[in-house]
This record gives structure tokens, C-alpha cells and sequence, in this order.
């Protein structure tokens, strides 16, 4: 049932209740129309650049699970509409037809559009002389080069790469003994800068990936 009209005045302005025959004002707004709704603030992701990534700890496990899920969201620009993701020991796909074995945990999502964002580590440590191997065999594959970009680790290598018509942007870095990559791919006919939008990713996947608190601040 609704209740009176002068029910809902008293219950707008204050709490109150009788003690001794006098009214006690326990609580209230003195402005009956004060808006207390609170709007969440909207997501936004964070730069690459504007990211501390230096004390980083990396974990040489899953962590796709922790992944934040708007942070997926901004990467395809949508709602994914597929995700698979991997752990150690898994078959993974080497060439056309052809599995091996796989030796790292990781997770893709792809977006109906063709838009693709992917993340693995590493599941055996990487000491410096490996990770600088990974980096030279990465940026002599085919169609791709190395361009300048904010460090990912150390060493360090931010790579584009393009394939019929589509482009595919990666960072690829060191964290302590953990090797880490997160790429974005950009479909064929997009015009969005795919190495900024891997840059946002990568930032995602860092703070699933790191032991502990997120190394970085926040969206500037």
C-alpha cells in the first residue's frame, strides 16, 4: 500500500522518534531535494607511456582469470565473442596443421569484427641471454618490424607486424625471470592505431599478471 503523503515529507527530511513527549531528531538533509544518486565513473584504460612497469614482479602462471573484463572490452572495442585460453603443457598450434606442446599460460579474445587481443608467459624462467634471443628471433619474422615504444619489461621489444590487409601490434619484455607478450590484431579495413590500443592491453594484462599490487598508477 502507499503510504500517506505526510509520511513520506517526514520520512524526506529526518529520522525521528518520541522520547518523553518531545520529538528527537535523530538524523536527516536539510535540502529534501538533494540528488544522492551516484554515478559510477566511466572505465578508462591507460596508456602504455603513462605506466610504471619498471618493479613489476611477473607470475610464471595462469592469469588470464584476473584478467579485468572491460579491459578485454576496450581492447576489441566490444564484447568478446569467443576467448580460449591455455596452460602449461597444453598442444598449441605451430604451423598450419601441426601441434606441439605448449610451455606457457595464456588467453585470447576475439571480437566479431576480426579484432583480436591475446596475452601468454612463459612457464620456464627466461634469464637475460634467452630474452635477448627472444627479441632478435621476434623482430626478424616476416612482415613485421620493430618500432619505438615505452619499455615492457627489460629487454624489451615493441614489434608491428601487417598480414593481408590487417595489422598486428605486441609488446614482449622481461619481468625478473618471467617473459611476457600481449598483442592486439587489427582486422583488415580498420584505421584505429593498433600500437596504442596494444599499449592499453598490455597494461591489463601487467596487472593480472603481477605478483602483488599493480606496479603502475592509474589512467592519468
Amino acid at each position: 500500500m502507499r503510504p500517506p503523503l505526510r509520511v513520506l515529507l517526514v520520512a524526506g527530511i529526518a529520522t525521528a522518534v518520541i522520547v518523553g513527549g518531545g520529538l528527537v531528531v535523530l538524523g536527516g538533509s536539510d535540502d529534501a531535494t538533494e540528488d544522492t544518486t551516484s554515478s559510477e565513473e566511466p572505465f578508462e584504460t591507460t596508456p602504455l607511456a603513462s605506466y610504471d612497469a619498471s618493479s613489476a614482479t611477473v607470475t610464471r602462471g595462469a592469469f588470464c582469470a584476473a584478467l579485468d573484463r572491460r579491459q578485454v572490452a576496450a581492447a576489441l572495442d566490444a564484447e568478446p565473442e569467443s576467448t580460449t585460453s591455455w596452460l602449461n603443457g597444453d598442444p598449441v598450434e605451430v604451423t598450419d596443421g601441426m601441434e606441439d606442446v605448449g610451455h606457457e599460460f595464456g588467453c585470447e579474445y576475439a571480437g566479431a569484427d576480426g579484432t583480436v587481443a591475446r596475452a601468454w608467459v612463459f612457464a620456464p624462467a627466461v634469464d637475460a641471454d634467452q630474452a635477448q634471443r627472444l627479441v632478435r628471433s621476434a623482430g626478424k619474422a616476416p612482415g613485421c618490424e620493430a618500432v619505438d615504444g615505452p619499455a615492457f619489461g627489460d629487454p624489451t621489444l615493441a614489434l608491428t607486424c601487417t598480414n593481408d590487409g590487417g595489422a598486428q601490434a605486441s609488446y614482449r619484455g622481461l619481468f625478473g625471470d618471467a617473459w611476457l607478450v600481449c598483442e592486439v590484431v587489427r582486422p583488415p579495413g580498420a584505421t584505429w592505431d593498433v600500437v596504442d590500443r596494444a599499449g592499453r592491453w598490455c597494461v591489463g594484462v601487467l596487472e593480472a599478471a603481477a605478483i602483488g599490487q599493480p606496479a603502475g598508477e592509474g589512467p592519468n
